[in-house]
């Protein structure tokens, strides 16, 4: 009978699911110091970890050198379309803007942590959003990385950024984690003709032991406080891209495609609307498993993260090797979903050789 059937079945997969490898095939594991990545965070440790990483030999002075060092601003200019990224040498460079073009010559001014003040109950160093946020930092909100050697230095705290190109419009830097021995390198170039920053990450294993990648996006930009709805697509074999739009709110949103290609039903990108008529969209260079969040930080802005879907155990470093992400590409507009529209074909067709 059917019902009997279907218990075989789950007692079978119980069975499976407990099964015990023999003692003779474990492999022994040697005794290790405990790290600060193998802590179980709670409450009253978080605020912990932050200060045991800045107080690696590697990152003692980070904290003097982010309250002496002035910034550096980096702007790059599109033809209706700006990016202002804030760059100091101990962090992840902060994202100062995204959206409408701003008059040429512009600077935010002041640091960004230097015009903000702490909100109660929270760690002693304000965290806005930039291009790499880490867990390692106190970052509450998505990571743009998630790792770990085999349970440890899954909290990655960015020590030293350098810029290591800059054009009229592109700028790649090399960032790096000295406690947990990871080399990352991000890359990002605004097409003044089309409007289309394009960005990507690649991440280096300088460690010793292997690193288990279970998340990497290929980028991260900010959408503006008034970012009120995300228009997606859905679908089946031949009736694909119907219309999903939803409400963001402070709920997370996130769309995944886990079907190894492009996929019927799950289109690797999306367009924010504001509540004034902007509208901003993204798109990955990528056909297979993705992933795609939108999430509301304490700012009141949101990150926009997005990066191939990764099956646990589907990416391990070996000491030495590195990983490169597809290519994220994003846009905005004050002319609304036509205006996104124009600008990725104009993207797509500068790519292609026209007869």
């Amino acid at each position: 009978m059917c019902g009997g059937g279907a218990n075989h079945s789950s007692i079978r997969l119980r069975i499976r699911l407990h099964r015990v490898r023999p003692m003779a095939n474990r492999i022994p594991v040697p005794a290790r110091q405990p790290h600060l990545s193998s802590m179980r965070i709670t409450e009253q440790n978080l605020n912990g970890i932050r200060a045991l990483h800045l107080a690696s030999p590697a990152t003692a002075a980070i904290r003097e050198h982010m309250s002496t060092t002035n910034p550096d601003y980096i702007t790059l200019h599109g033809r209706s379309c700006s990016a202002v990224l804030e760059v100091r040498p101990h962090c992840a460079p902060l994202w100062r803007y995204w959206g409408p073009r701003l008059p040429d010559g512009i600077t935010p001014g002041p640091g960004l942590r230097e015009t903000r003040s702490l909100p109660s109950f929270s760690i002693d160093e304000d965290q806005p959003l930039s291009l790499f946020p880490t867990f390692g930092i106190g970052e509450f909100g998505q990571s743009a990385l998630l790792a770990h050697r085999a349970g440890a230095d899954y909290a990655q705290a960015i020590t030293e950024c350098t810029v290591a190109s800059r054009g009229a419009s592109s700028v790649s830097f090399h960032l790096t984690d000295a406690v947990t021995n990871l080399q990352i390198d991000i890359m990002l170039s605004l097409d003044p003709e089309s409007d289309v920053l394009t960005l990507s990450t690649s991440l280096a294993n300088s460690g010793e032991e292997e690193l288990d990648i279970l998340w990497l996006a290929a980028g991260v930009i900010p959408l503006p406080p008034d970012a009120a709805s995300v228009r997606s697509y859905s679908g089946r074999h031949n009736n694909e891209f119907v219309l999903l739009e939803d409400q963001l709110s402070s709920s997370l949103w996130r769309r995944e495609n886990r079907r190894g290609l492009t996929s019927h039903d799950c289109f690797p990108g999306a367009v924010v609307l504001t509540a004034n008529g902007l509208a901003f969209g993204t798109q990955l260079g990528w056909s297979g498993n993705h992933v795609q969040t939108i999430e509301r930080l304490d700012d009141g802005r949101s990150a926009w993260l997005m990066g191939e879907w990764l099956a646990p155990g589907e990416v391990r470093l070996e000491p030495g090797e590195s990983i490169r992400t597809p290519d994220m590409l994003a846009t905005c507009s004050a002319d609304g979903l036509d205006g996104v529209a124009r600008n990725f074909h104009a993207a797509i067709r500068a790519l292609v050789e026209w007869p």
